[in-house]
């Protein structure tokens, strides 16, 4: 009896499984999934990744980094394989070569891009990513309740300093901003692949620069958390800032919030770098197991429905052109403001080389305020450095 009991049930058993496996239940099938790393501070995509799931059942698993470790992170997971499937990140990423990213296929990109993020998605000749949302530059923003007029030049600017008592800040240190003012006198950081920095321009820039700072009507030890929070508590009137700033000091100041290009000297532009947001794959993994995944999901994010909502959901521009005309002709004066701050603005470089050339500039620039260096020498001290570090890099044998 217990034998024959023992086979009966052995029997319903497997009678049982086979039934829910002829349901489909018996093995539920793994959800597609993607994992993307992007920078905590930066826009938003959590809502779209969300919206792009409910699309297509592919879950996407979000790794957030503070964005002064993103790139170390992405580095240190890079040397111990540990990376992502995809990354959201500044175009100029796409310089790092220690992240082996894919090279993406033409018929992988949009054909409506803007031909200013055409320019913007390459390093070293070759496409790393694709392009989501594009900016990135400076502007100057400025407090309407104090300031009914923007300066439009460093002269109207000291004038209404001296006659108003208006201040302005800026990161004054930080090398992204000095750029712009040294994009005044016309200047490329990399000529065909290599580092510029010993020019006329330098030498000018560095000049006008440190004149700013001899004045002393600037608080140039305020860093970048510091000048934002003269600004929110109206402490200054004037700020030179990013666009991914737009959002924050919108919420803050609303309709007194005021936008304008850079101020001018002696009737030439600054020019502020710009730069894409771009989705790039680490580890070659567009050779991956993933590759149809990370398609669909470029695809989703270059779409025109998402292109179109990119400023209604994260305050991003568009880079996708149809989408950037729509939001030109709806009449939001800061919005237009933001997209002509554009006018002068000028494609960072992406080549890996940009990492030595923004740590050379640095270390000639505070020679030169702290008057070790006079302009010439810190121009020619620059590119020495740069070059130095640029052939100790290319000098290294894998694995040191």
């Amino acid at each position: 009896m217990p034998g024959r009991l023992c086979t009966t049930l052995l029997f319903l058993l497997i009678t049982g499984l086979f039934f829910c496996s002829s349901l489909g239940y018996a093995r539920l099938p793994d959800q597609k999934s993607l994992t993307i790393a992007i920078g905590l501070e930066n826009y938003d995509f959590k809502p779209l990744f969300a919206q792009f799931t409910r699309k297509t059942g592919i879950n996407v698993k979000v790794v957030e980094f503070e964005n002064n470790s993103l790139k170390s992170e992405l580095l240190l997971r890079a040397s111990n394989n540990a990376l992502p499937d995809g990354i959201i990140v500044p175009a100029d990423y796409m310089g790092l070569t220690a992240l082996d990213l894919s090279e993406v296929p033409d018929d992988w990109l949009s054909t409506h891009l803007i031909d200013q993020v055409r320019q913007n998605i390459k390093a070293n000749g070759t496409t790393l990513g694709v392009p989501i949302v594009f900016g990135n530059h400076l502007m100057l923003y400025y407090n309407r309740a104090l300031v009914s007029e923007p300066a439009h030049s460093w002269q109207q600017l000291r004038t209404q300093q001296q006659k108003l008592g208006v201040n302005i800040s800026w990161n004054y240190y930080e090398m992204y901003w000095y750029r712009a003012f040294l994009g005044t006198f016309g200047t490329s950081l990399i000529i065909d692949g290599n580092a510029n920095l010993d020019t006329p321009a330098m030498v000018n820039g560095l000049r006008w620069y440190k004149s700013l700072k001899d004045e002393s009507w600037l608080d140039v030890e305020c860093d970048y958390d510091c000048t934002v929070n003269q600004f929110l508590s109206g402490e200054v009137a004037y700020t030179i800032n990013g666009s991914w700033m737009f959002q924050r000091f919108s919420e803050h100041f609303g309709d007194k919030l005021g936008v304008a290009q850079l101020p001018s000297l002696r009737g030439e532009p600054m020019r502020s770098y710009f730069s894409s947001h771009v989705m790039a794959f680490p580890d070659n993994a567009l050779s991956g197991s993933k590759s149809a995944e990370l398609r669909t999901l470029s695809e989703f994010l270059q779409s025109l429905p998402v292109q179109s909502n990119l400023w209604s959901s994260i305050n991003a521009l568009p880079v996708d052109k149809r989408a950037l005309d729509m939001l030109k002709i709806q009449g939001i004066r800061q919005v237009e403001a933001l997209i002509s701050t554009l006018e002068y603005a000028q494609p960072m470089p992406n080549e890996a080389q940009m990492a030595f050339v923004w740590e050379a500039m640095l270390k000639g620039l505070t020679r030169h305020l702290a008057g070790v260096l006079d302009e010439h020498q810190a121009a020619h001290f620059m590119q020495h450095i740069v070059e130095k570090s640029i052939s100790y890099e290319q000098e290294k044998k894998p694995g040191q």
